[in-house]
């Protein structure tokens, strides 16, 4: 089943989870409206709850939604979920933090990652772009072919530049903006 997502805050915030902790898609969880990833390594197994709703186009987590994922969290046993979206009621709030494996990603979450897992998550992309584009990934600066005579050639070199001169400023809102242009730019390419 194809999902559209209802913002493009959604889909950065997937990528850059995926990219961080590698989670993977595995279903579509119609009774909750929610996308739900998996990821499992070394003696965890985390939950990545991505709440949609089509028809209004808002991605909202009241109550209800919070208390299926905290039974699912000791059903399946999870280590740890983690529930991204644009809005959460105050009582979903509340339940949310008195869960100590239970998290929340939302956009009024200033900075909710750590430059490390910028950094990381930056390169992760990137490497996965240069392997998409060039075949490979350069060993050096110098091999990549991206920035010739003074010129970008190509717009993963120039938004990784860019993201390592955010990163030297420890500017992380513009960090985060770097990612979501090197997802923007996947998107497009696989249109």
């Amino acid at each position: 089943m194809e999902v559209e997502l209802s913002s493009d805050w959604l889909v950065t915030q997937i990528e850059f989870l995926k990219a961080l902790r590698g989670y993977e898609m595995e279903e579509v969880n119609d009774e909750v409206g929610s996308i739900d990833y998996v990821a499992s390594g070394g003696h965890e197994k985390r939950l990545l709850r991505v709440i949609i709703d089509q028809e209004v186009n808002v991605s909202k987590v009241d109550m209800d939604k919070t208390r299926k994922t905290m039974a699912i969290l000791e059903d399946e046993d999870y280590d740890e979920a983690v529930i991204l979206a644009e809005r959460f009621t105050s009582g979903a709030e509340k339940l949310i933090r008195g869960e100590e494996s239970l998290n929340r990603i939302s956009p009024r979450l200033e900075h909710p990652y750590s430059f490390s897992e910028l950094i990381y998550a930056i390169q992760e992309k990137t490497w996965e772009l240069c392997r998409s584009i060039c075949g490979k990934v350069p060993e050096t600066e110098s091999a990549c072919k991206g920035y010739q005579d003074g010129k970008y050639t190509c717009p993963v070199r120039r938004i990784s530049d860019n993201a390592d001169f955010h990163a030297e400023r420890r500017w992380l809102w513009l960090m985060m903006n770097d990612f979501s242009k090197l997802v923007t730019l996947q998107r497009e390419m696989n249109e």
